[in-house]
Parts: C-alpha cells; structure tokens; sequence
C-alpha cells in the first residue's frame, strides 16, 4: 500500500509525489496565472481606497507598498509563460509570496481594522491557494505571518494586543498545518485511486481476448442467459455438458432424491435460470446431453451486457464429491468388518421403529447376541478365525430374519437385531427358532471347524419399556441371563430378571466399595475329623470388615465372585493372604492339616490359573498338600467344561486337594465324580440342617455317604450344628464335619487357640 506521510499528507516516495506532481502540473500553472491576476486586480483596487490615508504619513507607506504589490503580480504573471515544470511554479510562486508579503507588511502597519483582516487571510491565501509544495505553503503561510506581525506590532507605542494577536497567530497556523496535511492527503489518495482504475482499465482493455479466451476455457459450464431462456453466450464445457448449441430447454432440473425438480424451481433448468433471481450454491440434479444424471451447484447472478438484461450462471459439477458424501455417510452408518448397520444407524432406526410401532400399533422386539466364548476363539484359532466368525454370524442373521428386520453389528462380538411388525407371539418364537437353528451351526475355517454358539437377549416394545433406553438395558439384562443360565439359549426379559439384575448390580457396587474400605480377608472355620474329634483343617471363608466393625458376608457380594474382574481381584487376595497365614502357622511349628478355599469359575475357566497357583506356593514355600480347592458344580458346565478339567488335572497331580462343595444342589451328574479329579465331596448345609425332621433330607444325606463310600471319595458335611446332626452323620460314616458345634470362622490370630480344641471342649491334639 502507498504510503503517506503522517505530517506533511505527502507522498514517501520522492518518485511517487514527483509522479502526482507532474499530473497536477497544468491544474497548479492555471491556479498560479489566476493568483498572480487576481492579486494585481484586487491590489490595484485596494491602491484606490489607500487614498483614505491622504494627509497621514501612513499615506506615503500604503501607496508604494500597493503599488509594488501590484507590478510584481505583473511582472510574475508575466513570467507565468516559463513555468514549464512544478520546480518553476514553486520558485515563481515563492518569489511572489515574499514580494506579496513585505508589501503587505508595510500596510498593516497601520494597525487598522482592515489591518487586522489582512492578518489573518494573507497566511491564509499562502497555506490554501498557492500550488505549491508542503514546505512551500507552510513556509509561505509561516513566512508571511512573521513578517505582517512585524509591521503590525513594530510602530510606537508597542500595542497591548501583541500577546493575543501572537497567540491567535500560532494557533490558526497550528489549525493550518493540519488542514493542508489532510488535503494532501485527500487528494493524494484520490489520485492514487484514479491512477489504479486507469491502471485497471487499461489492463481490463488491454487484455479482452485473454478473458475471452477464459471464459471459453473454464473448466465449469458457464452460461450467459436472456430473461427468457435463450442462450446469449456460452463456453465450450457448457457445450460438452448441453450440447452443440447450448440448449437449455431439454435439460431437466432433478430435485437431490431424482424424483422432481426442487422445490420453487421450474421443470427444467431454463426456467429455473429464466426465473432471473439471484441463486447461491443451489444443490440440484441435472440430466446432460448423454443421459447422465449430474449433481451440481447453480449458481446465477444477472448481468448487463450491451445494455441488454442477462443473466450470468455457472454449474458446478459435484458428483463426485456428492458420491464420496454418500460413501462416507454409508461407512458412518456400516460395520466395516461385516457390512451390517453399525450401533449409530441401529440406535437412529430403533427411534424411527418406536414412533412408527407407537403410532400404528402392534409390538417391535430388540434381540441382543452375544457370540459364546468369543475371546476363546480368537486366542486359539486366531484373529482371521474370529474375523471369519463374526462375519458368518452376520451372514446367518441376514439369513434368518424377514425382509425388513434390520441386523446390526453393535461392536465386537455382540449384535443386535430389531424385529418389527410383530402380530402374535409365535413371530418371535419362530424368528428365534431360525435364528438359534442356523447360528449354532459349525463354521469351516481352513482346516478345522469353529463351534458356534450365541446367547440372546429380547425385550419387547411396549410390553418390557416404553422407551429405548429401557427397552436396550432390559434386551441386555435378559441376554446376561441368558449367558449366566449356561449360555447358547435366548432369554426373554421379564420383571423378575430386572429385579435379579438391580439385586446383582447393588452386589457388585459393595464389593467394589468393599475392595477399597473393607478389603477381603480369610477368617477361618475348623473341620473335624468325626472318628476322633480332631481338628483336620479349616475352610477360608471371605470377611470384609469395615472400619466400623460391621462385617460383609459373601452372600452380600455373591455376584462379584462369577464377575470377570471383580472375582479374580478377590480370589487372588484370598489366596495371597492364605498362603501368607499357612506360612505363618509352618514358621510357629503349628500342625494345621490342611486350608480349603473356595475357587470361582472365573478362575478355573483360565487356563493359567493352576500355573499361577503354583507358583505361589512354591513362592511362599507352602507344600501343595496344604491346600484344598473347593469347586461347585457350575464350573462343569459349559464350553469351558475341557479347560477345567485339565486346570484340576493339574492341580491334583501337584497335590494340591479338589473339593466338590454344595453336591446335590448344582447340575453335576454322576458322571462329573468320575470325569473330573474329586478327592472330597461336601453336603450342602441345607440337607444337613433338616436331617433330623425332614426324611427327604435324611435320605440324601444317606444316598450321598453311600455313593461317596463305594466310589471312595472322603465326604464333609456343612453347617453341623447339634449332637444329634453329629451322631448321624457318624453312624452314616461321613468322614468329616463342619459348622458352628464344632466353632465359627474366626481370624487368623485364633487358630492357634482352636487348634487345641475339641468339638466335646475338651483339648485335643490335632493328628
């Protein structure tokens, strides 16, 4: 940008202000002749009032004064002819000034009333009429002040008004200053103005054939319309896109499905264009002159051309990138892996599904899958094995529902099927029926075959929720059913699993806080030898004491055991502080048999588990015998059924002693006893409670004995809690007792002291 000075208004650039100059030269000469013309004019008919001075001796001042005032206006209008460039104006127009001046000088002298006016307009003149320079009419202006104060202020006595008349002086001239800096300024930036749009021009004229040529080359089809439609001018893609003649008439103006022209346009692109109103990215669909379907962006604007009403518009070929907008919103709302909808597009058309169902009736249901022992798969046969799985699964569902159902992938190995226009109950059930039919079927990958199983979960719409988010939570809540239940079934929410699943959740949420507040510690409860009343070992129960002294039992957090995270944290602090405390008891010398403790399937169905356990005991320096592990019956079910048997396989060989407890309440068969390694089978308290009243529970308990004897498995009975149970269980030839007749669980601090106890109270040394 040009730049000015702050002071003077004046160009910079020396070349710049010499240039402005230069194309101000006549206008500065014909200001200069008409100056020095007026001056001789008007001081001649000044010289005719100075008459007034006659008789004064200001008379003889005035008269000369005028005079050379006006012969040297004369004589510089004469020289006018010479000024042949700015330097010549400036040099004739100083020489006038300084003449002007000191005749002037000599006037005011008088100190009349005039006087004072001739004061102030003379500078005025030189700052505001004199063509000259900044330095010129400030220095003229400045100049002739001085002197005309001189010859105001010089004549006896001193006036009383030169302080004030001084004061005046400066500050108009200051005021001066300013205001032909300004209109330098002005003027200077509006012949920078007028030289850039000559510039402009110049080239705008200079270069007519280049713009030509660009618009027939633009890449865009551009056309130049009338009112009416008809093609004024048009370029060579426009030609490409409609034809040899550019004709607009054919070419159909599509709305963004294809159906029918938008909204507010006509039915072809003439019209549309022919409507004249101005249009700014219009997104619309054209058919070209080949047939194809276009996506563009029409754009018009009208025009004057030749003094005839245009209008100018351009069309934006967007195909591909309305294709790409298209594809990328097809990835937002698919599964890469499958090609199934994704969680986004699932959730977006539950919403839509809902409000159609709430508006025509009927029930819609949500089906939540779960692939079983996904994780298993992958680690085993591998990534492409489980990528090829998820992708089978997909393809089976899209199999199994109606045309309609929609099938999503919401991440991982859980899907989710939305099942709508449900009349009668039976649609589900046989939908579900295909769909476990044709799941469970194996998978051939490569050279092996892939077991596939899922669990389901279902809610229906309205009957379960009223709304998604309920109806999503309680499709969940009945597939985690469905996978505690044993897995490879579906499950249809009810009110009662709600209940189960909020019984669950609080039971986590203590075992959580229990893990930070009331950490988990062994307390332990002798086991009896009941043919000598000797203290054999004990069973680890959990206690969670809090700072209060308030204890948590198991039963408060009997769900954290089977949780994927929460039982193993648990599991592993039991077993570490066990160890530690049979470390202990070996380093004090004490005799303490053998620990049992109870081990969650969420232990046995990993396969490091028995390395691990192992390891700690050859860690800690505890012998494998010491340690009895005590496993339900639920831990045989399942797909998991190979791992556990070889984790107690192994454990068994190293000694380490396998429990089965709670036998008879489970879902084992008989052939579990001999399948899986079992030492010690335990009698569930609940048989053992009413043994004494109940003939049923007396004959479990005897069955039990009976079977354990003849397969030669030791046998405990649980919550042995009078003599009578004792004497029972005794003569039946049950090997070992548990429960509150023979002491509670205590801490580790007390089995010193209950190891020289006896069920009878009296001290017994254990074996």
């Amino acid at each position: 940008m040009t730049q000015l000075s702050t002071i003077t208004g004046e160009f910079n650039a020396p070349d710049m202000e010499a240039a402005f100059q230069a194309d101000r030269l006549p206008e500065s000469q014909r200001h200069a002749r008409l100056l020095f013309l007026l001056s001789a004019i008007l001081n001649a008919l000044f010289l005719f009032s100075d008459w007034r001075f006659a008789g004064t001796p200001h008379f003889w001042i005035a008269v000369p004064a005028r005079t050379a005032v006006v012969l040297w206006s004369l004589v510089c209008l004469s020289l006018s002819r010479h000024m042949v460039n700015f330097r010549a104006v400036e040099r004739i127009c100083f020489a006038w000034q300084l003449v002007t001046a000191i005749g002037v000088a000599f006037l005011v002298s008088s100190r009349s009333d005039i006087a004072i006016f001739v004061l102030v307009m003379l500078p005025l003149i030189f700052y505001l009429v004199v063509p000259t320079s900044f330095r010129g009419n400030v220095g003229g202006g400045l100049g002739c002040a001085g002197l005309l104060l001189v010859g105001y202020l010089a004549p006896a006595p001193f006036a009383p008004t030169a302080p004030g008349m001084i004061m005046a002086v400066l500050i108009l001239h200051c005021g001066m200053c300013m205001a032909i800096a300004r209109t330098n300024r002005l003027q200077r930036k509006e012949w920078t103005a007028s030289q850039m749009a000559q510039t402009a021009r110049t080239a705008l004229a200079a270069n007519s054939e280049t713009l030509e040529r660009m618009f027939l080359s633009v890449p865009i089809p551009l056309l130049v319309t009338r009112p009416d439609g008809s093609v004024v001018r048009f370029n060579d893609a426009a030609v490409r896109t409609f034809g040899a003649y550019g004709d607009l008439s054919s070419v159909p103006l599509l709305s963004e499905e294809g159906a029918g022209p938008p909204s507010g346009c006509g039915t072809n692109l003439r019209d549309r264009i022919a409507a004249g109103q101005e249009v700014d990215n219009l997104e619309c669909r054209i058919v070209s002159g080949d047939g194809a379907v276009h996506d563009v962006l029409l754009a018009s604007r009208p025009i004057v051309i030749g003094g005839e009403d245009c209008i100018l518009s351009s069309i934006v070929d967007i195909t591909a990138r309305k294709e790409a907008e298209r594809h990328l919103a097809h990835l937002a709302m698919t599964d890469a892996l499958t090609g199934l909808a994704n969680r986004s597009h699932f959730m977006a058309m539950l919403t839509q599904a809902s409000a159609a169902t709430s508006r025509s009736g009927g029930q819609m249901a949500v089906v939540l899958i779960d692939v079983d022992e996904f994780k298993r798969i992958n680690d085993s046969a591998g990534h492409d094995a489980g990528d090829a799985l998820l992708c089978a699964v997909a393809e089976r569902l899209r199999d199994a529902v109606r045309p309609g159902d929609l099938v999503a992938r919401m991440g991982g190995d859980e899907f989710a099927v939305l099942l709508t226009r449900l009349r009668i109950a039976s649609d589900l059930d046989a939908i579900l029926a295909r769909m476990t039919e044709q799941l469970h079927q194996p998978l051939s990958h490569g050279t092996r075959d892939i077991d596939c199983r899922v669990s389901m979960g279902v809610a229906l719409f309205p009957e379960h929720a009223g709304n998604m988010a309920d109806l999503m939570k309680h499709a969940d809540i009945a597939l985690y059913e469905a996978k505690n239940g044993g897995r490879g079934r579906a499950c249809l929410f009810e009110p009662g699993l709600l209940v189960r699943w909020q019984r669950d959740a609080r039971m986590l949420e203590r075992a959580r806080d229990a893990l930070v507040h009331a950490p988990p510690a062994p307390w332990y409860q002798p086991k009896v030898d009941l043919s000598t009343n000797r203290v054999i070992g004990f069973e680890a129960l959990l206690r969670c004491v809090r700072p209060n002294g308030s204890i948590i039992m198991p039963g408060e957090i009997a769900a954290a055991f089977e949780h994927s995270e929460l039982g193993r944290v648990i599991t592993e602090r039991m077993l570490a502080q066990v160890l530690a405390d049979c470390r202990m008891w070996q380093d004090q010398g004490l005799d303490f048999g053998h620990v049992a403790i109870n081990v969650p399937g969420v232990e046995l169905h990993d396969g490091s588990f028995p390395d691990r356990l192992l390891d700690a005991l050859e860690a800690t320096g505890v012998p494998p015998n010491r340690i009895e592990l005590e496993v339900t019956e639920s831990v045989f079910l399942g797909r998991n059924a190979e791992v556990v048997e070889r984790s107690l396989h192994r454990l068994s060989a190293a000694g380490v002693s396998i429990a089965l407890d709670d036998f008879g309440t489970g879902y084992a068969s008989l052939s579990h006893l001999k399948q899986f390694p079992i030492d010690i089978i335990k009698i569930d308290q609940c048989f053992v409670r009413d043994l004494e009243t109940d003939p049923d529970d007396a004959a479990i308990v005897r069955t039990v004995l009976n079977l354990a004897y003849s397969l030669g498995i030791r046998t405990v009975a649980e919550g042995v809690e009078n003599v009578r149970q004792l004497d029972y269980l005794r003569a039946g030839g049950c090997h070992f007792g548990q429960g509150f007749h023979f002491g509670a669980a205590a801490p580790a601090s007390q089995v010193p002291e209950m190891l020289g106890l006896s069920p009878s109270a009296k001290a017994v040394r254990p074996a």
